[in-house]
């Protein structure tokens, strides 16, 4: 596995591989965690595995996502939605940790989709898809100019982050199965030039009402021009062909989007402030420049102030 995609603040290490006559394990730490990987067959009868953690089992076959403990580890280790783009606990255990773990094992190979994930689990890289269909669908039905510039904007705006703003102390939704707080769509081509879409907590049954966000004080639809590279001088008609533009693909990634919220698990804290994302951290490199910047554990990044100081401050008379 490539260190260089490697997003968890700490490195996996495999210790020992066994290979029973009728199945294969693996052994392996995560910082100061265990993981396990053993071979099991699917229902239909393909081959599949369980993941362990710490002792715990934390995925069988058919599960549409890890146990919350791998939640809670991704958490710790750093992962952050909004900043670590493409990625989610379930493709970091299953694109990253599974293939690192099941390296050497013999045939017959896991039986994996065209998303290398094992049958049944649901991801960021689906929603992703989704999106992109969606966005396919609103080229194909774009009406003039108008509509097909809008339909280029959100082409340059490819889905990337899903941030789930969760409160633990939120109530349950009507199924008891997770809190219907609030979700943001980061979407873009660099991750210093993203926008967003909001969608506040729906009433009852009904649909999110998804909101753009702006940047800075810039008004949503010129934000958006701007992340996508095109002119940010929207013609005349863009406000109102956008709002139902993004209405369309909005509704169109509902169904598939509280499917997969409903795969994490209630309360934890997925953004954080500043301060909270250096707390605690340590510095393991320093990349000279102007400003020099520091690389800490989990791959954040921070700029020096390089300024001289005022003479007074330097203390002397």
């Amino acid at each position: 596995m490539s260190m260089d995609a490697w997003i968890l603040g700490a490195p996996l290490k495999v210790l020992r591989q066994e290979d029973h006559p009728y199945r294969e394990t693996t052994l392996a730490t995560l910082g100061r965690h265990e993981l396990g990987l053993s071979r099991r067959r699917s229902a239909a009868g393909l081959p599949a595995c369980e993941i362990f953690l710490d002792g715990r089992s934390i995925y069988l076959p058919g599960a549409a996502a890890p146990d919350r403990a791998w939640f809670d580890l991704c958490r710790e280790l750093g992962y952050e939605p909004a900043r670590h783009w493409d990625w989610d606990p379930a493709l970091i255990l299953f694109q990253q940790v599974l293939p690192a773990l099941a390296a050497d094992w013999h045939e017959p190979p896991l039986a994996l989709d065209a998303q290398g994930l094992p049958e049944g689990v649901l991801s960021l890289a689906s929603l992703r898809q989704t999106f992109a269909e969606a966005v396919a669908d609103l080229r194909r039905n774009s009406l003039g100019p108008v509509g097909a510039k809008v339909a280029e904007t959100f082409e340059w705006l490819p889905l990337r982050a899903v941030v789930f703003h969760d409160d633990a102390q939120l109530p349950l939704d009507f199924e008891g199965a997770g809190a219907c707080g609030r979700v943001s769509l980061w979407l873009g081509i660099h991750r210093d030039r993203a926008v967003a879409l909001d969608g506040p907590a729906p009433y009852g049954r009904g649909l999110r009402r998804w909101v753009a966000g702006g940047s800075g004080d810039l008004p949503p639809t010129e934000a958006f021009l701007r992340a996508a590279g095109l002119d940010p001088e929207p013609p005349k008609g863009f406000e109102a062909a956008f709002d139902a533009a993004l209405h369309r693909l909005c509704h169109q990634l509902e169904g598939p989007l509280d499917a997969y919220r409903r795969t994490y698990p209630v309360g934890i804290p997925w953004q954080r402030d500043h301060h909270e994302r250096l707390l605690g951290r340590t510095i393991v490199d320093l990349r000279l420049g102007d400003p020099p910047v520091l690389i800490l554990d989990d791959g954040t990044e921070v700029a020096l102030e390089n300024k001289p100081l005022p003479s007074w401050e330097h203390g002397g008379i």
